[in-house]
């Protein structure tokens, strides 16, 4: 028998919050097309949708329809209905497409739901045995954690879970696949108000209270604290179960991909990212109990997965001091160079850059045939960090070029376009360990003075807003062209007039 029957679930008058919803951020990945445009981008989505739903081998395209795939499978096995259950991902997938675009660089994206999602499930059902959960639990579980983020007006990364009620709760979609299942709504809000992080001191009291309020309307009577306490431990199994999902279900590399997503967002410098990633795994034994809970019911991979990430930022932390230590005590120092670029580059620079430039990937895509090419071109500007005395080992590069020979995020124009007046500035990468002792600054003011010397009066590129205005605060001369939120990577322009005559001459 389905669990999934024709049953209105309550979804009572909880205090709904009463924002104006249709009041969005302007974010140029996602900006609302105009009526004329609406069906040209139909058809030109069209060729995406269709590899989208016939399976294509893709990863890139593939990774949400992957996950999607996995949970309804797993999904049916405990009896949901299939197309109830396709019906919600499919709808969990286009609101946040909609809103956050296709290349949005934060950590709360689509696919954190769809991992929360499934590893959810396999953790509830690793726990079939012991009757922990019931159907009801299952689905519950379920809708929370695919629409725990569910903040669509994203002023922050980090979700609001007061936003997350008010788009449920406005929500007509959502309304009907809750009340088709037989749930309340104000039961899965009050599970993912649990969610909130860190649960600690007021805002825990905060979170708690609204809870109460959403079982009183749910109906459950205040007495029962067997049934509230019931429903507050599957928010806290959701929490736990969302923060490590990711890094169980993935390995190493995609470990190392969700921590650099989740600094930039919290506007860490990369330098501490290790140091932070530790930290957090190391808060989770402050909830030791659930944790356990969590990874009993998932399969042995997936533990394997969540501990081998763990020690892998554990040891990259400790070299890294190591390394810092060592340029501290100038035992290493760094220097720039300029390398020369085009077809008869040394083989040894272009493998090192090449290395670098797969062991950390820029938040702005480049192909990897197209990076590999412009290596070749000579008016490719390619400046090196090395270690001195050690053979001139290669440890960062920062690389760019004419404005032209770039595809700029989407909501980006800029005005110089075809004036030739412009070097693109990729992203800086650095080893980790060799971050925070001055080499990006190196490689940057190298880059400008190398870009000013080829007769270019601008520099563009992306960075943190964060570090865009803590080098305005410092006197230099730089524009915002084109803000993104939330994810806050924005596109700037460095005008090179401004670089003194000392500084092209350091």
């Amino acid at each position: 028998m389905p669990i999934l029957v024709d049953k209105v679930g309550s979804e009572g008058e909880a205090g709904v919050y009463t924002g104006n919803k249709d009041f969005y951020p302007v974010n140029p990945l996602a900006q609302p097309l105009p009526r004329w445009s609406k069906l040209y981008k139909r058809i030109e989505l069209l060729p995406w949708s269709l590899r989208y739903n016939i399976g294509a081998t893709e990863e890139a395209i593939l990774k949400e329809a992957i996950l999607k795939d996995k949970i309804i499978r797993l999904a049916t096995s405990i009896r949901f209905q299939d197309k109830w259950t396709s019906n919600v991902i499919k709808h969990a997938i286009s609101e946040f497409s909609k809103r956050m675009g296709s290349d949005y660089y934060g950590y709360h994206n689509i696919d954190h739901e769809l991992e929360a999602t499934y590893l959810t499930l396999l953790a509830i059902c690793g726990h079939s045995q012991q009757n922990l959960f019931t159907q009801d639990d299952f689905i519950y579980l379920f809708v929370a954690a695919l629409f725990h983020d569910y903040d669509l007006r994203k002023l922050y990364d980090k979700p609001h879970e007061e936003s997350v009620e008010e788009f449920l709760r406005s929500d007509d979609k959502m309304k009907k696949f809750v009340a088709g299942a037989g749930i309340s709504l104000d039961i899965v809000i009050a599970i993912i108000y649990r969610t909130t992080h860190p649960f600690k001191g007021e805002v825990a009291n905060r979170a708690r209270e609204r809870m109460q309020k959403l079982f009183t309307v749910a109906g459950i009577p205040e007495n029962d604290t067997k049934t509230r306490g019931h429903y507050e431990y599957l928010g806290w199994f959701l929490s736990v179960s969302e923060r490590i999902a990711g890094y169980a279900l993935g390995n190493i590399e995609h470990a190392k991909d969700l921590a650099r997503r989740n600094g930039h967002a919290l506007g860490w410098h990369p330098s501490l990212i290790n140091e932070e990633s530790v930290k957090y795994f190391s808060a989770l034994k402050e909830e030791q109990e659930m944790v356990q809970c969590v990874l009993h019911g998932v399969p042995d991979e997936y533990k394997k997965n969540f501990f081998d990430n763990l020690q892998f930022f554990k040891e990259s932390w400790e070299e890294e001091i190591k390394i810092r230590s060592s340029i501290r005590r100038n035992e290493l120092s760094l220097i720039s160079a300029v390398e020369k670029i085009g077809k008869n580059i040394d083989s040894s620079v272009g493998a090192s850059i090449l290395n670098i430039y797969r062991e950390l990937p820029s938040p702005i895509p480049i192909n990897e045939k197209k990076f590999i090419r412009s290596l070749s071109d000579s008016s490719t500007i390619v400046i090196t960090l090395r270690v001195k005395d050690e053979d001139g080992k290669i440890v960062g590069y920062v690389k760019g070029g004419p404005l032209e020979n770039y595809k700029l995020r989407s909501g980006t124009k800029d005005e110089n376009w075809g004036k030739k007046n412009t070097a693109h500035m990729e992203w800086i990468s650095i080893k980790p360990g060799y971050w925070g002792e001055t080499g990006g600054h190196l490689l940057r003011l190298h880059f400008l003075k190398e870009a000013k010397r080829r007769g270019y009066t601008f520099v563009t590129s992306y960075v943190h807003r964060n570090v865009i205005m803590s080098r305005i605060n410092r006197g230099e001369r730089i524009m915002i062209v084109q803000k993104y939120d939330p994810d806050k990577l924005d596109y700037y322009r460095s005008d090179l007039r401004s670089l003194s005559h000392a500084v092209l001459q350091s």
